[in-house]
């Protein structure tokens, strides 16, 4: 490398750009920044599909391809996919990347200062750990929520078997870690209680790359109007993955019981659901079904450039999560939602509750509860002046949670593993 400074970053995700959610966002962003900043930046993933579990055309029937995506080298690997979104496909997927990354990072004539490999799902730490293995280099852990205790919380998971397979596989990646870096400070104190050195950890929140939403795109204004959005109502925008977490039936309750209601205030509202994912065919049913298509709108998945004009375009943005055990898990699009500069209807507990509520930019209900989120709909339609001020807050606070803040800290924990790794060499 020209610059003694810099660094060879190899990172495995199973997800990654153009792919829709957390995993393929964080590292697009992160490895974006780490080449702006002078590193060389590999992501080992796998084909496109998620959520819908379908291979576009442009990546269908190849085994390999090499793309580069902002400076990024970004090599794909074969992976079973299928629209069936079991727990029994999803298991392949996972397994079948975890073999196909391995055969990459072994055979591939890769080269690397440090491995990140980031997690869910957790199986991507045997390629992780292959990798660091042949390469001599220390590997970072990087996990967004904690498998299998959260697909445990969720209710996603049966399987004993299966379970204890997680299990195992996540103690040997943390044990063989260098660093775990972690999104919230309620993940870190978990995995803490699990055993995992409380030096090995640091906190890297999700947040958002804020230079996305600098400029208002009218694009997104155009695209509610050609879907049928009615832009005289009070639009209550959704924008993400379609599955069972993400508890969307919420959405459609409170958007029943205000058409209910018969003496509405002010602009009424319409919610709009931008997206894809296992329960959107159940969701489009249940909206045709009770005949609420004046006031529930589906949007087809968007490409990650035209998200923040759509949230732009919308008068609230609403974020949910299904009622589950664990409240350390921190929707990503929070931020996205906050840096759109528009009031937030959270229906979710733990710690996004926290977050909206020291942000002030927007107003909480419990998780499935409608009438809460009903009442808050309602309280920001009032109050236009107030609604607006929310927005300017969450503009504020988003501008601390900026990617380009938060890969300076991952920057430093990705220096100091490799540092200490190469004085444990030497002292040998």
């Amino acid at each position: 490398m020209s610059d003694p400074g810099s660094l060879d970053v190899l990172v495995v995700s199973q997800f990654f750009s153009p792919e829709m959610g957390a995993p393929a966002a964080r590292f697009h962003d992160f490895g974006k920044l780490l080449v702006e900043r002078g590193h060389r930046v590999t992501v080992v993933t796998g084909f496109p599909n998620s959520p819908s579990g379908v291979v576009p055309e442009s990546h269908r029937g190849k085994l390999r391809q090499t793309e580069w995506i902002d400076g990024i080298r970004v090599l794909r690997g074969w992976l079973y996919t299928s629209p069936r979104l079991s727990p029994f496909t999803k298991s392949l997927g996972f397994g079948s990347f975890a073999a196909s990354a391995s055969l990459r990072v072994l055979l591939g004539g890769l080269s690397a200062d440090v491995v990140v490999a980031t997690s869910p799902p957790p199986t991507v730490g045997i390629p992780g750990w292959l990798a660091a293995r042949r390469l001599g280099a220390p590997m970072v852990f990087d996990v967004r929520d904690i498998w299998p205790e959260a697909i445990l919380a969720s209710g996603r998971l049966k399987s004993a078997a299966l379970v204890r397979f997680l299990e195992a596989i996540e103690r040997g990646v943390y044990g063989s870690a260098a660093a775990v870096t972690v999104v919230t400070e309620g993940k870190r104190a978990r995995l803490i209680e699990k055993g995992v050195a409380e030096d090995k950890l640091a906190v890297i929140p999700n947040g958002v790359d804020l230079g996305r939403f600098d400029e208002t795109d009218p694009a997104g204004a155009a695209l509610l109007a050609e879907h049928g959005v009615d832009r005289e109502r009070f639009v209550v925008l959704y924008a993400g993955i379609f599955n069972p977490p993400q508890g969307l039936d919420v959405l459609l309750d409170a958007a029943a019981g205000l058409r209910a209601d018969a003496s509405p205030a002010g602009r009424r509202p319409q919610f709009v659901l931008v997206g894809n994912g296992a329960e959107r065919d159940r969701l489009v049913a249940r909206v045709r079904d009770e005949q609420l298509g004046d006031d529930v709108k589906f949007l087809p998945e968007q490409p990650r450039e035209r998200i923040p004009g759509l949230l732009q375009a919308a008068d609230a943005i609403a974020v949910t999560l299904r009622p589950r055990r664990d409240t350390h898990t921190v929707p990503s699009k929070i931020y996205e939602a906050l840096a759109s500069g528009r009031p937030l209807l959270l229906s979710a507990d733990g710690a996004p509750d926290e977050i909206v509520r020291a942000s002030e930019g927007g107003l909480v209900s419990a998780a499935g509860d409608a009438a809460g989120l009903r009442s808050n709909v309602q309280r920001l339609i009032a109050d236009p002046a107030e609604a607006a001020a929310m927005g300017e807050r969450a503009r504020v606070f988003a501008a601390s949670h900026d990617r380009r803040i938060l890969v300076e800290r991952f920057e430093a924990r990705l220096q100091r593993v490799v540092a200490e790794a190469r004085a444990h060499r030497r002292s040998r």
